[in-house]
């Protein structure tokens, strides 16, 4: 192995761990805590961030294998979630479906971050360790916003399952990646969950309980687009 494979598996390494030591912290950092607002936002600025600087240029680099029916993928993970959120509003957001639909939603995309990063490495270790702090907060932030609405459960054992796809993906790094088209239209559907678990975080878009409208007007939308050929 090369020196700059063995630099660029030690700086996954890195952010493997710093991911897996948010998710171990995450309940002794909630009661130091003292402003939870600023910190629900500030996590929220980084959740922007993330999709707006990394996400979605994944999306135009997936563009060049699958097509743009790639940007349908990520389209179609907003819906799903966003029905999801609304099927699930109180008094029934405690469902196990809910939690276990989130809960294997952040597994996978713990695992796949870990898993795709030597695609997406920083071009210093400096810029890493920063990419991975980063991330870390976003991290606990989304345990922390779990724990207000799961408690116990998910910190007994719903943290650990993320932590284990922290894990699972540095393990899978080390082995092999998959078929590019796999990864891309994984990628997508978490895109689509991302950008409306971050929406629905920052700007409380699902509150309002008109989902049937939005899917409506989104199908009105996505049918025009196909008929007038932008999707070819």
């Amino acid at each position: 192995m090369s020196l700059s494979s063995w630099s660029e598996q030690w700086e996954i390494l890195l952010v493997a761990l710093i991911l897996c030591a948010a998710h171990i912290v995450a309940p002794r950092v909630k009661g130091l805590v003292k402003y939870p607002e600023r910190q629900q936002a500030f996590g929220g600025g980084l959740s922007v961030a993330y999709v707006f600087l990394h996400l979605i240029p994944s999306l135009d680099a997936a563009d060049a294998v699958v097509g743009p029916r790639i940007y349908f993928v990520a389209l179609l993970g907003f819906v799903a979630f966003y029905g999801l959120d609304v099927m699930f509003q109180p008094p029934k957001h405690a469902h196990p479906t809910k939690y276990h639909a989130y809960l294997s939603v952040f597994f996978v995309y713990d695992g796949l971050l870990i898993f795709t990063l030597g695609l997406n490495l920083p071009p210093t270790p400096i810029l890493t360790l920063v990419f991975a702090l980063s991330l870390a907060l976003d991290v606990l932030n989304t345990d922390l916003e779990m724990q207000d609405e799961y408690g116990e459960r998910f910190i007994k054992w719903g943290r650990w399952v993320l932590l284990a796809g922290v894990a699972i993906g540095y393990g899978l790094n080390l082995v092999r990646r998959p078929h590019p088209a796999v990864i891309d239209l994984v990628t997508a559907s978490l895109a689509g969950f991302m950008m409306f678990h971050t929406a629905n975080g920052v700007f409380p878009v699902s509150r309002n309980n008109k989902f049937w409208a939005f899917l409506a007007g989104l199908l009105t939308f996505a049918l025009l687009h196909v008929l007038l050929g932008a999707a070819d």
